[in-house]
């Protein structure tokens, strides 16, 4: 389903439908990235009130948690809209 971290591969390798149709287009994911962004950035605030870690800690773990978070919640929405689309097409039940 998936060709690159958050962006669907060309088509299904089991029944072949062509996932470019039902790719989610402009700005659509933006509700779901600025709200988390906002949230990343209270949540590393927090820790670093909470906690206060050095730097190069603090550097590491925005360098490995932020990414991971954006494309997961990227997969997560696009698979949920994915699925949306293709119930109201009636592709799937």
């Amino acid at each position: 389903m998936w060709d690159a971290p958050a962006a669907f591969a060309p088509s299904c390798r089991a029944c072949g439908l062509v996932f470019a149709d039902y790719e989610p287009r402009g700005r659509g994911l933006y509700f779901v990235l600025l709200p988390l962004t906002f949230l990343l950035i209270a949540g590393a605030l927090k820790l670093d009130d909470l906690v206060r870690p050095p730097l190069w800690l603090m550097l590491a773990l925005i360098v490995v948690a932020v990414p991971g978070v954006i494309f997961g919640a990227l997969r997560l929405m696009k698979a949920a809209l994915l699925v949306a689309r293709l119930r109201a097409a009636g592709v799937v039940a």
